[in-house]
């Protein structure tokens, strides 16, 4: 392990993390069509994982409920190092979680799974945040959680403040692609729980990767009648809020990498993806 800027960073996945490994993979070999799939060569399946890699222009994803975009700064190695950490911990979240429909327990199971792989969680948030009274829509909730997540670390740690950018300009940009956002709201809509979790990330000097991880879930008005999500008006408003951030160091990936990407690439149909831009010219 190493300090930077005032915490701790692991460099490897830690046992319980590869447990986690191990376990998946036992239980694709126990699924039947899992195992149709995995008697393809590996050598395809990784190349049908890096078919969907992040690239330089299509810098933001809508990975079912979740929206990760990356800052100007983070290599495309970091991208899809940090992206395939998301997934695999989405994976394992939602399988965690499925008898229960308690946004805090997803949230706190995909966040540990982060912290088994080998993620450092330095600052840690799970409060219930709620908007009695006054209007707006869930863009200006989800904008006001992102920030205040932002600010209760950037104290111990000043880079964090552009993480706040990324999200917001990655919320943005989801707004100007009409068929992108219908894929999101659609996500957003049926997700029991966890209703949106958002993830910026971004790449320090020395490296690092740093990712906000916010999520949200709304109980009272419900979305339809034409009505997008970020678009959903609110008056008074029960908001489950949990905030966290993270930093990892790339260099933990390698042991731990042909095991992510194999998981990966046999659940890659399970969850609706599509790339966008973030950055706009």
């Amino acid at each position: 392990m190493e300090v930077v800027e005032g915490f701790i960073t692991h460099k490897q996945c830690t046992e319980i993390g590869k447990a986690r490994l191990a376990r998946s993979k036992a239980l694709l070999n126990s699924v039947p069509r899992a195992k149709a799939l995995m008697s393809t060569t590996s050598s395809s399946s990784l190349k049908a994982l890096g078919d969907s890699s992040p690239t330089r222009e299509l810098d933001a994803l809508v990975l079912g409920n979740t929206l990760i975009g990356y800052g100007d700064n983070i290599s495309l190695e970091n991208m899809t190092i940090i992206e395939n950490l998301i997934k695999f911990s989405k994976l394992e979240a939602d399988r965690e979680t499925k008898e229960s429909h308690s946004p805090a327990a997803w949230h706190r199971a995909f966040l540990q799974c982060m912290e088994d792989m080998g993620c450092s969680v330095p600052i840690n948030a799970s409060i219930e945040y709620k908007k009695r009274s006054g209007s707006g829509t869930m863009r200006n909730v989800v904008s006001t959680i992102i920030q205040a997540g932002v600010e209760a670390v950037k104290a111990a740690i000043p880079g964090a403040t552009v993480l706040s950018a990324v999200a917001d300009s990655t919320l943005s940009a989801l707004e100007k692609e009409p068929e992108t956002i219908k894929v999101f709201n659609y996500e957003v809509t049926k997700a029991k729980g966890v209703k949106l979790a958002l993830l910026p990330c971004e790449q320090t000097k020395n490296g690092l990767v740093m990712v906000s991880f916010s999520s949200v879930n709304h109980v009272g008005d419900q979305v339809g009648g034409g009505v997008l999500f970020l678009d959903l008006k609110i008056a008074s408003l029960d908001i489950y809020q949990g905030s966290n951030f993270l930093a990892f160091n790339p260099s933990a990936y390698a042991e731990v990498k042909d095991d992510v990407e194999f998981i990966l690439a046999q659940n890659r149909k399970e969850v609706l993806a599509k790339r966008f831009v973030r950055r706009r010219q």
